[in-house]
Parts: structure tokens; C-alpha cells; sequence
């Protein structure tokens, strides 16, 4: 092999005189020169070439691969020693952009026989795991119950039943083990997966799983779906391997030539590794949480010690990676997700490594999956489509982070024992990258806690210019406020939050070192005088929220829509926010708990501004000079908040609605700069909402800002994108104050939880119950042991509601009653007797 590869390097330098070029094509041969009329036939061997030529960030070196499928033996594997330079980066680049496709799949010949039903069987090469398959490059579906509808475009999974794997559904199955169940979260934060392991004695199904979500609540109690059982198989397009008898049967729409049909299957997770050299592990941890259903994971992080340089990827097209849901468990620190380190191209330890115009289409996990220490990587120019979780992420290691948590649920640090420095504690993490003009969509077509694009323990992370839609959660996410700087500008992300709820077009979470929940009565996040510990911290060190998000995050020039939510949310203690010149479509912004969010010269229509659950004053926060069309203001209790709001203009004042909120705001010492009226925009059915010269809106302070530009720029992905409709809002909405309905009994104030903002401040799965606005201690309410904040959902069994509520406590007789309230986002049960709780 080493007089082979001195040959070839002889040969391609003899060819290219000052640079070395290695040709590859499918009808190559490894034994060829490796020369533009003798390619190789893989990949591993011009890597090899390379490497061999000593060349190696001296000259130019390429590898040009010629349109075909290279069906990838194994995972392709960079190390340092296939670095460039910044003179002369690596590159392996498609010889027509498109055209050379890495699959890690495998190309099957079989011979199909009618069975029944409609259904053909083939004979399958025995050990064959088949994850997934393809007829003529079109993936074909499990068999799965109940069938897919693609018209289902809100639906989850295109396709649920609450009796998915019901007792009697399953008694049809002969042996369901190795089916899956596919589950959203009790609250439609994302999803559960799990493994079908069989039946019991009593015909239930079993299964193991569920360890998918950071935010343990269970399975939704119908938006349900199985796949991979045999007895399911009865729609067009859909398939089953049995493994047992190497036998596939599939069903194919009426007319298809099986016999004529490409038959493709996916084998590997990854397809590129570019793995710096590492040092295992640098330090270890347990997930201390034995209540939840990721406890029994322990997690090592490695350290580099050499990075990978210089290498470039254009114009390849990647296809058929395994899907890995059942492998998603590492919590992201006290974010909402569990996540799989890995994906089809997978960066560790990288520096100046480009993707570049490449097609990332079908995928089973994440595509690109940026992974502990990487600077300056460049994902630009690429078209991501059906995939299968996230299709960029850039995640770094928890070894870098102070202090670290990893369940929301888990108890905070005591105050005397945190670690109190300022940013990361080592260099293991994602800094100074750029995701630029990339196409996005229809990312989490299997895992539905996903985004186009994910941020945890990264910094300064430039997202710029892509177009995000059809996602069924966020198209942006931040997970944490480790460790801020990032610029986010430009996107246009819209069709977003299809599937979930309680979320955003662009979303975020601060839950860093210094974050306690600030709602909840209950004792995790009060001391022992029952003072909130975030009143105690900032007391202590008012620079606390800034130890992680010690740098500013900007929201600049987007356009956003989000349609089961908010266009942006920062939720739970986002921290260190500037958002300004955006416009959004119809969710309206969000902010909840955390400090310090600057958020001016915004157009918001329709949903409003929703500030949730503050902290107490004074928390920096500013929210001035935005127009508002359609929404006011909502809170999950109005008059807390913990920053200053001013001149708002609400739109339209010929909509009943406008005066009343501007009065309502007067009367909370907020907005006294606020006004109403006509806000002259251009051209708002085109989506042009700058004001005219005359406007009255440019007197609170308000800027022009363009309303074109969004999204992605180049030829190719312009002629794929699509664009947002714009629907503009009807009536103005009253203030949240006027229209809250509040009641009273006991002098406990109360009221139907109904509105989007209670249903995210209380962490409810859906609008029921009674919100209890206000406890004080002296109401016979606070004897029965009822806390404000609390969401009442029965009384002695019965269930609590605006029509019967009042009566219900007023009417309970002497002796001991049973309360169940959801309070700190948990079930709560208790029993009170004349006015003790038991």
C-alpha cells in the first residue's frame, strides 16, 4: 500500500505541477493515480493520497469528486494531520455543486415476490439492520399506526391517536418488540421516544425510553404514534424488515416497477468526523436527579489538546445517516432538552473548518452537529430539508461551565458554595462561528425538541442572512446564557412552533448559575423566611445574572412568526438581550424573569408584549419607542413588573380598544409617554410597516428600519425559499388589566386561567383550572394552605371552574377536604381542615 500511494502522490504532482489534486469517482478505482483520467473510488483513499503527499498546508491540495453516490464503508474520519493552512486550506469540493452525493446507506439488489394484500416481499442479506429506506431517492415510511398524512402539516407527527399502543390496539400484534413509540410531552415542549420491548401477561405494551426531554412530565395523553410494526403495515409507501427471516415487505403505490426501483438503506449515524486530538475524559459527572428518567447518565467531556485547521467542504450533497432519537439523553445543562452529540458532519476540537453551498436532505439525526472546542467554523450557503432532529447545533462541554446544573427541577446552589467567576472555566466550547445564508426547513421530522439552528454553552456565535420555516419548534434556540455575544440578524423565520406550544419562532432560556424560579411559592426558591432567593442573590452580588451572560446578545433585523407562541421568547431568566429593528408577525415578544433586556424600535403585531413572571425591581429591563398593532400588553400578573415601559404607540385607533389601553397603562405609573392613533404605515399588506414622514409614532423616538433583505441571499437558495404571509391583526385588543375578569372570595383574588401568558408563567399542559392571582396571609384562603400563583384544578374531586369556584369554598362544611393544585409547575395535593392544611 505505501509504494501505491508513492506512486499516486508522484502522479498527481507530476499532473498539477504546484498543487496537489486528487479526482474520485464511483467508477474509479483505489488503485489508480488519483489523476483527473485515472480517479480513485473512495474518498478514505484521497484522504489518504493527501496525507501521503507531505504536502499538506504547503500547497494547494484538493479532492474533486465527481458526480455519483459514494455509499460510505464507514465514517469518514479527519484528523489533525489532514489540516491545512491558512495559506492553503484542504479542500474536498463536488466537481458540479450538487452533483456528488456521501451516503451512508447501502444500495440493495433484491427479488421482490407478490405476498398479500398488495404487499411484496424480498429476501434481505442476513444481519441487515435497516433504519430507514429509500425507493428511487424517495424515503418510504415504517408501517406505523395511525398512517401519515402530509396534509396534517399542525398535526404531531403528521398522525396521532390516543390509542396508538392501547391495550386493544396491541392485541392484534402477534410480537410489537422492536416497534417505537413516538409520544409529545404532557405540555407539547417537545417529545419522548421509546423502544417497544414486547407485551406483558396482561397484554399491556412494554417499552423503555422517554429520556428525551430535560423536562420530565410524561408522555401527551393522545398525541401518540407507533412505527415498525408489522401489523400496521396497510398504507402505500410503507415497509417492515423482519429480521428475524431477512425478509422485507413493502407496499408500493399503485403502477411503481419494483423490479426497476433503486432499493437504498441507511447503515451509519455519521458521515464526517473531524475530531481534533483529545485527552478522555477531563472530568466526569453523574446527573445527581433520581427522579428523572436521564438520572442513570453519567457524562465525560474530553479536552483538546490539537485541533483540526484549515479544511473546506463545497458543494457535496450528504444523505442517508441513521436516525438516533433513542440516543438523545445528555441533558443541556437546565434547558429543556436532551440532545445526541453527533450528526451527519460532526466538528470536535476544529478551527477554520467551512461548509460550504452543501445539501443536507433526509437525514435521520442532527446534520450539523458543532461539538466542545471549535473556533471559527463557517456553515454558509447550504440547503437543510427533512431532517430528522436540529439541523445545526453548536454545543459545548459542560466541563466549561461554573457551577453547573442540569434539571430544572434540581435544587440551586447554596449561595456560599457557587463558583462566582465571570464566563467560561475552560476553553471546551463553540466561540466566534458564523451560520450564514443557509435554507432551513422541515427540520424534526422525528425528534420534536429541535431547532434549525441551536445554541448551549457557546459564545459569540454570528447567525446571519437564513431563511427557518416549517419547523415544528423554534427555528432559533439558545439554551443557555452561557456565555451570550452572539448576533443574531437578518432571519426571516416564520411557519414556526407547528407541532408544540409555549415557545418561539426565535426562543431562549437564561436558566445560568444565578437563576431561581421567581413565580413559585413553594420552598426551592425561598429561604427559610420565605423571601425569594432571587432577592437574597441579588442582594448578595447584583452582577450574578451576568457571571454566565457576562456578554450582550443582539436581535437585530429579523423578521419572526411564530404560531404556537411567541415570534421571540425569552423565557425563564434570559439575561443580557439588546433586540431592536425586528418585526413580528403575529406571537408578539416575550420576556420572563432575567435581567437586563433592552428591547426598542420593534413593530409587534398582533400578539403583543407579554412580560412574565418578573423579578423584583430593579432589573434593567426597557421596553420603549415599539409600535404595537393588535395586542397591548399580558402578564400572568399585571401589576408586577420589574423594569420601565414608555412610549409604546398602539396602532388603529378607529378598533374599539386603544383609548382604554393607553388609560389602563397611565393608571400603573407605566407608559405615561405612551399614545394611539393612525401609525401611517406604507405599506402594511405588502409587509412594509415603516411610517410615513407624518407619523406621530416618530415623536415617542421610534426609527425606520427596512422591511426587506431578510433571509437568504444567494440565487439557488432564493429560488427554494418561501416568504411568510403577512395577516394583519383585527381589533385591538384591551389592556390585560381591563379584560383579566379577576374575582374574589375569601379575600383570595382569582380568575379562569385562559390567556397564553398564565399558560407559560404556570408551566399548565393546557387552559384550565383557577389561577389564584393574589393570597394574602390574611384570607381563610391562606389557612386552607392556597399560595398565590397557584392553578386550582379540584376540590374534593370535582373540578374547579370561573362558574363554580366562588360557591365551591364558600359552601365547604366543617371537617377535612382534599385540594389538587398544580403550583411550582408540579401536581400538588393536599388536605385542609378547618383552615390547616394537613
Amino acid at each position: 500500500m505505501r509504494f501505491v500511494l508513492t506512486v499516486l502522490v508522484a502522479l498527481c504532482l507530476s499532473i498539477t505541477a504546484h498543487a496537489v489534486e486528487i479526482h474520485v469517482s464511483p467508477a474509479g478505482s483505489d488503485t489508480n493515480s488519483g489523476a483527473i483520467d485515472a480517479p480513485l473510488a473512495t474518498i478514505a483513499a484521497a484522504r489518504d493520497a493527501l496525507r501521503a503527499s507531505q504536502n499538506l498546508g504547503k500547497e494547494p491540495c484538493s479532492v474533486i469528486l465527481a458526480d455519483g453516490v459514494y455509499y460510505l464503508p464507514e465514517t469518514l474520519v479527519l484528523t489533525p494531520e489532514d489540516s491545512g493552512s491558512d495559506e492553503h486550506p484542504v479542500i474536498y469540493r463536488a466537481q458540479n455543486r450538487g452533483g456528488a452525493v456521501l451516503s451512508g446507506g447501502l444500495k440493495l439488489a433484491l427479488d421482490w415476490q407478490p405476498w398479500k394484500n398488495g404487499l411484496f416481499q424480498a429476501k434481505t442479506p442476513a444481519g441487515l439492520d435497516i433504519d430507514q429506506l429509500f425507493m428511487d431517492g424517495k424515503q418510504q415510511r415504517m408501517a406505523r399506526y395511525p398512517n401519515y398524512d402530509a396534509t396534517k402539516k399542525t398535526d404531531a407527527y403528521q398522525g396521532f391517536a390516543a390509542d396508538a399502543f392501547s391495550k386493544q390496539r396491541a392485541a392484534k400484534w402477534a410480537d410489537p418488540s422492536g416497534g417505537y413509540i413516538h409520544a409529545m410531552h404532557r405540555a407539547r415542549w417537545g417529545g419522548y421516544h421509546y423502544r417497544i420491548t414486547g407485551k406483558d401477561e396482561n397484554g399491556d405494551v412494554t417499552y423503555e425510553g422517554g429520556w428525551q426531554n430535560n423536562r420530565q412530565m410524561g408522555m401527551h395523553e393522545s398525541q401518540r404514534m407507533v412505527e415498525n410494526i408489522f401489523e400496521e403495515l396497510d398504507a402505500p409507501e410503507e415497509w417492515f424488515h423482519d429480521a428475524d427471516s431477512n425478509t422485507l415487505y413493502y407496499k408500493p403505490v399503485a403502477g411503481f416497477d419494483l423490479d426497476a426501483a433503486k432499493v437504498e438503506v441507511v447503515r451509519l449515524r455519521h458521515l464526517v468526523e473531524i475530531h481534533g486530538d483529545q485527552k478522555q475524559p477531563v472530568a466526569t459527572m453523574k446527573i445527581p436527579d433520581p427522579g428523572n428518567a436521564i438520572a442513570d447518565l453519567t457524562l465525560e467531556t474530553p479536552e483538546t489538546v490539537k485541533a483540526v485547521q484549515r479544511i473546506q467542504f463545497q458543494g457535496l450533497r450528504f444523505a442517508g445517516s441513521r436516525r438516533t432519537f433513542l440516543d438523545t439523553r445528555e441533558p443541556l445543562l437546565q434547558s429543556d432538552w436532551t440532545v445526541y452529540r453527533g450528526g451527519a458532519v460532526h466538528l470536535r476540537g476544529t478551527e477554520h473548518v467551512a461548509i460550504e453551498d452543501c445539501d443536507f436532505e433526509e437525514l435521520g439525526g442532527n446534520a450539523v452537529f458543532v461539538d466542545g472546542y471549535n473556533r471559527h467554523a463557517v456553515i454558509r450557503g447550504n440547503l437543510f430539508r427533512n431532517n430528522g432532529a436540529s439541523d445545526v447545533s453548536f454545543v459545548g462541554s459542560f466541563a466549561a461551565v461554573r457551577s453547573p446544573r442540569f434539571s430544572y427541577l434540581t435544587m440551586p446552589h447554596p449561595l456560599d458554595s457557587v463558583d462566582r467567576e465571570i464566563g467560561p472555566k475552560t476553553e471546551e466550547y463553540p466561540a466566534d462561528c458564523l451560520v450564514e445564508n443557509n435554507l432551513i426547513t422541515r427540520c424534526g421530522r422525528i425528534e420534536k425538541q429541535c431547532s434549525g439552528i441551536n445554541l448551549s454553552m457557546s459564545s459569540r456565535i454570528t447567525v446571519r442572512h437564513n431563511t427557518v420555516f416549517d419547523t415544528p419548534r423554534a427555528a432559533i434556540n439558545v439554551c443557555d446564557g452561557t456565555w451570550g455575544g452572539h448576533l443574531i440578524e437578518w432571519n426571516d423565520c416564520f411557519d414556526t412552533v407547528l407541532e408544540t406550544h409555549d415557545h418561539g419562532a426565535f426562543n431562549s432560556w437564561g436558566r445560568d448559575r444565578y437563576w431561581h424560579q421567581a413565580g413559585p411559592s413553594g420552598p426551592r426558591h425561598r429561604d427559610d423566611r420565605g423571601k425569594p432567593l432571587i432577592s437574597v442573590w441579588m442582594e448578595d452580588d447584583p452582577n450574578s445574572p451576568f457571571w454566565d451572560a457576562y456578554q450582550t446578545t443582539i436581535l437585530r433585523n429579523n423578521r419572526m412568526q411564530c404560531d404556537h407562541g411567541w415570534d421571540i421568547d425569552l423565557d425563564d431568566g434570559s439575561t443580557n438581550y439588546q433586540i431592536y429593528h425586528n418585526l413580528c408577525l403575529s406571537g408578539g415578544l416575550k420576556t420572563r424573569e432575567g435581567y437586563k433586556r433592552i428591547v426598542r424600535n420593534n413593530v409587534v403585531l398582533a400578539g403583543g408584549y407579554t412580560c412574565n413572571v418578573p423579578y423584583p425591581k430593579p432589573t434593567q429591563d426597557l421596553f420603549e419607542s415599539n409600535v404595537l398593532w393588535g395586542g397591548g400588553y399580558s402578564a400572568s400578573n399585571p401589576l408586577l413588573w420589574g423594569g420601565v415601559r414608555n412610549r409604546a404607540f398602539m396602532h388603529n385607533p378607529a378598533s374599539e380598544g386603544a383609548a382604554p389601553w393607553v388609560a389602563a397603562q397611565s393608571k400603573t405609573q407605566d407608559d405615561a409617554d405612551s399614545l394611539y392613533g393612525n401609525a401611517q404605515f406604507v405599506d402594511p399588506v405588502a409587509g412594509d410597516f415603516r411610517v410615513a414622514d407624518s407619523s406621530p409614532v416618530l415623536a415617542l423616538g421610534f426609527k425606520n428600519f427596512p422591511m426587506e433583505g431578510f433571509g437568504v441571499f444567494s440565487a439557488r437558495l432564493e429560488a427554494m425559499a418561501e416568504e411568510p404571509a403577512i395577516v394583519l391583526p383585527g381589533k385591538v385588543e384591551p389592556n390585560e388589566v381591563a379584560k383579566a375578569q379577576k374575582l374574589k372570595v375569601l379575600e383570595a383574588e382569582y380568575k379562569a386561567l385562559t390567556t397564553e401568558a398564565e399558560l407559560t408563567a404556570t408551566g399548565m399542559d393546557s387552559a384550565r383550572g383557577i389561577l389564584l392571582v393574589n393570597v394574602p396571609a390574611s384570607s381563610p384562603m391562606a389557612d386552607c394552605g392556597f399560595k398565590s400563583d397557584d392553578v386550582v384544578l379540584e376540590i374534593d374531586g370535582k373540578k374547579a371552574s370561573a362558574r363554580n369556584f366562588a360557591s365551591t369554598m364558600r359552601r365547604l362544611k366543617s371537617g377535612a377536604h382534599q385540594a389538587i393544585v398544580w403550583r411550582g409547575q408540579q401536581m400538588h395535593q393536599f388536605k385542609f381542615n378547618s383552615g390547616t392544611e394537613q
